[in-house]
C-alpha cells in the first residue's frame, strides 16, 4: 500500500497546515493524492492534533502547532518538549523522547531471559518505566565517562544492553538537544523531580490515560478502549488506579506499553478544557 495510507496523519495534517495546503480542518481532503487517505484516518489525525493542542477548535492551527511543526518527531513526542520547557525538564523529556523512538535497548535473550532480568532490575522504578529509562541513561552516561570505548561495548554485552540502540540513542538526544537550542527551548541545570517530567510527558499522552476497573487489571481508556499493561511494565504485578502509558499495541489483546502511575488531578489540569464532567443525583 502507498505510505499515505500506511502512516499516521497526524503529522502529514501538521505539516500540511504549517505550509497552509488547503483550507482547515480538511488539508488532506482536498489536496490531490493519487491515493487519498481514508476519511476516518484524517478525522483521527485532527483529533490527535486538537487534543494536543496544535489545532483549535475549527480545525486552524495555533502557536503551539506551529512550534511543533518544527520539530522532527512524532507530535505526541513534540508536544511533551514543549510542555518540558514550561515544567523546567527539558534534559530529562529530551532523553526519554528519544528512548520512545527507538526499539528498547534492553535485551532479554530467551535462553537467558531470567539473567537478563536480573541485571535490568536495578534500573527499574516501581511507579514509573519512564524513570527506569532515565535511571539506565544515568547509569550508561557514568560508564562511558570511564571506560574506553572496547570495554564500554563490553559491559554492555555482559549487561545485555544493545549496543548499537544506545548509540543510536545518545546520537538522537544530541540532535534533539540541537534543535530544541534552535527553537529557543533551554535545558535547566537543576535535575527535575519525577512528578514534572510525568506532567510534560502527560501533554503528549491524554488518550493514552487509563482508570483501572475495580474488578481486575484491565483498564478503561480514551473512547472507551479498554488494555492490560504490557507484561514487561514495572507496574504490571501491581497495577496503580490510574496510569499514562506511552502506546497501546494490540497483539492477542490491546496492551500498555511503557507505564507509570498518574493521579487524576494532574491529567485534569494538563487537559484543560479537553476534560468532559457529568454530574448525577447521589444514590
Amino acid at each position: 500500500d502507498p505510505g499515505i495510507l500506511r502512516t499516521n496523519l497526524a503529522a502529514v495534517l501538521l505539516q500540511m497546515a504549517a505550509l497552509q495546503l488547503g483550507p482547515p480542518p480538511s488539508y488532506v481532503e482536498e489536496f490531490p493524492f493519487l491515493d487519498p487517505p481514508d476519511r476516518r484516518s484524517v478525522h483521527d489525525g485532527v483529533q490527535l492534533l486538537a487534543e494536543l493542542g496544535a489545532f483549535d477548535t475549527h480545525g486552524a492551527i495555533t502557536d503551539v502547532g506551529r512550534r511543533l511543526a518544527r520539530l522532527p518527531v512524532d507530535p505526541r513526542l513534540g508536544r511533551m518538549i514543549l510542555a518540558a520547557e514550561t515544567g523546567a525538564c527539558v534534559r530529562e523529556v529530551l532523553v526519554l523522547a528519544a528512548a520512545l523512538t527507538i526499539p528498547d535497548p534492553r535485551e532479554r535473550p530467551a535462553d537467558r531471559e531470567d539473567a537478563a532480568r536480573q541485571k535490568h532490575a536495578r534500573f527499574a522504578d516501581e511507579h514509573s518505566d519512564f524513570v527506569s529509562y532515565l535511571n539506565l541513561w544515568r547509569y550508561l552516561r557514568e560508564q562511558r565517562k570511564t571506560l574506553s570505548g572496547n570495554a564500554f561495548r563490553r559491559m554492555c554485552r555482559q549487561e545485555f544492553l544493545h549496543y548499537l540502540r544506545i548509540r543510536e540513542w545518545q546520537d538522537l538526544v544530541g540532535q534533539l538537544r540541537s534543535i530544541a537550542r534552535d527553537l529557543g527551548i533551554m535545558e535547566s541545570d537543576e535535575p527535575a523531580d519525577p512528578a514534572r517530567v510525568h506532567a510534560a510527558l502527560l501533554a503528549g499522552l491524554l488518550s493514552h490515560v487509563g482508570m483501572r476497573r475495580e474488578d481486575g487489571r484491565e483498564f478503561l481508556g480514551a473512547r472507551n478502549s479498554r488494555y492490560v499493561l504490557a507484561p514487561g511494565s514495572s507496574l504490571s504485578k501491581r497495577p496503580p488506579r490510574w496510569v499514562m502509558v506511552a502506546e497501546l499495541v494490540e497483539t492477542s489483546r490491546l496492551y500498555g506499553r511503557t507505564a507509570a502511575r498518574i493521579q487524576p488531578e494532574v491529567v485534569e489540569r494538563v487537559a484543560g478544557d479537553l476534560v468532559q464532567r457529568s454530574y448525577s443525583e447521589p444514590h
